[in-house]
């Protein structure tokens, strides 16, 4: 009988070894770079090191070996186009990149439940950010990327901040006039275009309109001229309203954390005001975008990499990196979130996307539009430009723009 039952065990033993072997082959060990910016995984609670474990949770058939590098979202395009081949196999970047990570053939095409993702969890303009001038959708939209308007609530009622001359009237306002990503809301707000009304027709150039463009020229004048305007240099107007110098100025997230502990319950944010342009009350209009997840065509674990990146850009990836690291999300459930409609932040950031923008072009050839608006913001600033010369100025701006100066 103990013959019998030893002889059993040992089967026994041996069909469980199998068992075994068979699910260890079923497990594919393959090996996974992904990256990311500094904050997202600087520990290991970071959001990066979180999403990694999560997604091994589901997905035991997996056994990967994570690579992480820092590469922020504003320098993927360059790391990417060095070498593909060798760059990593899920990244994040800045969607005004897009047009160069194509060009480089360094992003991939979504397609299937991937680009279904995509479709059902944003809106429009979120969409429109991360889609080649082919008309096909290349990455997944996890945050937003645009500016707005913060203010001393002691200073201005919600009513006041609805215009940029009440506002003036009322305080000090700093405006970073010698910023290309902000000077040109100006021109946008009166009809300007930048590769034409969608963004991704390079043959369109830019266009002001001659009396439009001198018509919002002298708005920019006549904000610098006001003494109660401030140029934000430097961080003039972060500190400024930090110390109570500056009454509102115009910022990303990226300044909250700071300004919320100065200020307190007193800091507001908004989209963008109305400016007076001939006379007539036009929203200025900045430039929105989305930071996204890519994907690597040239990865060689290609389901993997796409399964990852859909689930780090995943409704539950967005809100646990709002949590650990308060980046507002864009995943249009999460909008009811209770936490996240609360957050003065987040809803400025989602007002001036539905409101006060325009979509930032994602075309290589907007890499000719920063320095000529630069140089026209530092001559305005300075005096160089004038209502009386204005209009040559703005002509050889665009001039430079659009050909090259010839």
């Amino acid at each position: 009988m103990k013959k019998i039952i030893a002889l059993l065990l040992a089967v026994a033993m041996v069909m469980g070894l199998g068992v075994m072997t068979a699910a260890a082959d079923d497990v594919t060990e393959l090996t996974l770079k992904v990256w990311a910016p500094q904050e997202d995984q600087a520990n290991a609670d970071s959001w990066l090191q979180q999403m990694e474990a999560k997604f091994e949770e589901a997905h035991p058939e997996y056994k990967i070996t994570w690579i992480n590098e820092v590469c922020g979202e504003d320098k993927a395009k360059d790391e990417v186009s060095k070498d593909p081949a060798a760059a990593a196999d899920v990244y994040m970047f800045a969607n005004d990149q897009l047009g160069d990570l194509l060009a480089c053939q360094g992003i991939a095409r979504l397609g299937g439940s991937y680009l279904e993702q995509v479709q059902n969890d944003n809106g429009a303009a979120m969409i429109d950010s991360v889609t080649g001038t082919d008309g096909n959708v290349y990455g997944f939209p996890m945050a937003a990327n645009t500016w707005f308007c913060y203010y001393n609530k002691d200073v201005y009622t919600e009513e006041d901040v609805k215009s940029l001359e009440t506002m003036l009237e009322k305080g000090v306002v700093a405006f970073p006039t010698m910023n290309s990503w902000y000077l040109g809301s100006f021109f946008f707000a009166n009809g300007a275009t930048v590769f034409g009304p969608s963004g991704n027709d390079a043959a369109a150039g830019v266009v002001f309109g001659e009396d439009n463009g001198v018509a919002s020229l002298n708005a920019v004048l006549d904000m610098v001229s006001n003494p109660n305007y401030r140029t934000d240099d430097a961080g003039l107007g972060k500190s400024g309203l930090m110390s109570g110098e500056v009454a509102a100025y115009f910022s990303g997230s990226w300044d909250y954390d700071n300004l919320k502990e100065a200020l307190g319950d007193k800091l507001g944010a908004c989209q963008l005001p109305t400016v007076m342009i001939n006379g007539e009350a036009k929203s200025l209009k900045s430039f929105a975008g989305s930071k996204a997840v890519g994907v690597n065509p040239n990865s060689k674990s290609m389901k993997v990499s796409m399964q990852f990146a859909a689930f780090l850009a995943s409704a539950e990836g967005q809100l646990l990196r709002y949590q650990v690291r308060s980046a507002i999300p864009v995943a249009t459930s999460l909008a009811e979130d209770p936490t996240i409609a609360s957050d003065i932040v987040a809803v400025a950031i989602l007002d001036t996307i539905a409101n006060t923008s325009i979509l930032q072009p994602t075309l290589p050839e907007m890499g000719n539009w920063w320095t000529p608006i630069e140089t026209l913001g530092r001559n305005i600033v300075s005096g160089e430009v004038t209502a009386a010369n204005g209009a040559d100025s703005l002509a050889k701006t665009l001039d430079v723009i659009n050909n090259g100066g010839l």
